[in-house]
């Protein structure tokens, strides 16, 4: 009987020494990102534009939120359409009468459910009336 305990002791002892700990809980992923928003993507025109289709951006997660607007003030309007690469298919589109160039005023396109994490987006910018200096800034949340 103290044969078997010792045994058994001996077999732990030699788990633990080895790293193959019983029980042990899970770490997490050393890379994780911190819970809140990140920055996947900025950039704006150096040229007044009336239309603007951004470099592709594929996002890790499902919430994605599109900042965007253009500089000026002469009763223009942006548009913004976030667009699904491979089919050119458009998920969600945001501005037209709301969205003037108001000198750099910030508007948002959030979207949630309809994106693929891991699949590639890009952004498109249309201004209606005089061409404009336009921005964008894409952002993921991360719970």
């Amino acid at each position: 009987m103290i044969h078997r305990k010792g045994i058994a002791a001996a077999a732990a002892t030699l788990a633990l020494g080895t790293g193959l700990a019983i029980g042990a809980p899970a770490q997490a992923a050393p890379n994780a990102p911190a819970a809140g928003w990140h920055l996947l993507w900025s950039d704006s025109t150096h040229e007044a534009q009336s239309y603007w289709p951004t470099p592709d951006f594929v996002p890790d997660v499902n919430n994605l939120e599109v900042n965007f607007g253009c500089y000026g003030h002469d009763g223009a309007t942006i548009k913004a359409q976030i667009v699904r690469t491979r089919d050119k298919h458009v998920v969600k589109t945001a501005g037209v009468n709301e969205g003037y160039c108001n000198n750099g005023q910030q508007y948002r396109l959030d979207v949630a459910e309809k994106l693929r994490a891991g699949e590639a987006y890009y952004l498109r910018l249309t201004i209606h009336g005089k061409k404009h200096t336009m921005y964008a800034k894409a952002w993921t949340y991360h719970y």
